[in-house]
């Protein structure tokens, strides 16, 4: 298992999508929006003139246009985008992105290699990335324990633990071993 510090030392390019979408600077909100769920993404890098000029986001299109009363159908992507991209060398590490984007307070990186755009770089995907292995969720991890909530008793299981509540506290039955909550 990676640690963290291991994790941010990998190179960029291990956290970066290569599914990248392009729209012309012309393309109305609604354009992109339909484009963006086509395809699976939550940006697209806008162009003129064939060259990147600018980055559409999801919150882009939320706070600007659906919460700045915009009609999505008229309003382009040039109007809401935000410009320069920033971008960062292919050969960088991860731990260098995630920095620089907090610096800038962004949350996506255009990865470059030879002045191209080869990829985009979340930052939460470079720390779920990193932290993956690292972070028990609770929700898939079986417990030790089965402690009632109201009492603090510790009881063998969860079916038992069901009963219990439902005798002791609740007092009706209605449970009876039903331990699908526990």
């Amino acid at each position: 298992m990676m640690d963290l510090n291991q994790a941010l030392d990998e190179p960029v390019t291990k956290y970066m999508s290569k599914n990248v979408l392009y729209l012309p600077e012309a393309s109305t909100v609604v354009e992109a929006a339909r484009s963006m769920q086509k395809n699976g993404i939550a940006a697209a890098i806008v162009t003129k003139n064939g060259k990147p000029v600018g980055i559409v986001t999801e919150r882009d299109i939320l706070y600007k246009v659906v919460a700045g009363g915009m009609d999505p159908r008229k309003a382009k992507v040039s109007e809401i985008m935000s410009s320069p991209i920033q971008t960062i060398e292919d050969g960088s590490k991860a731990g260098e992105a995630l920095a620089k984007m907090t610096r800038l307070e962004i949350r996506r990186l255009a990865v470059m290699h030879e002045g191209k755009i080869v990829g985009l770089v979340v930052q939460k995907g470079i720390v779920a990335g990193s932290l993956r292995e690292q972070v028990p969720l609770p929700e898939l991890l079986s417990p030790n324990e089965f402690r009632c909530p109201y009492c603090d008793q510790v009881l063998e299981n969860a079916e038992a633990l069901s009963k219990h509540i439902d005798r002791l506290h609740i007092g009706s039955g209605l449970l009876q071993g039903d331990s699908r909550k526990w």
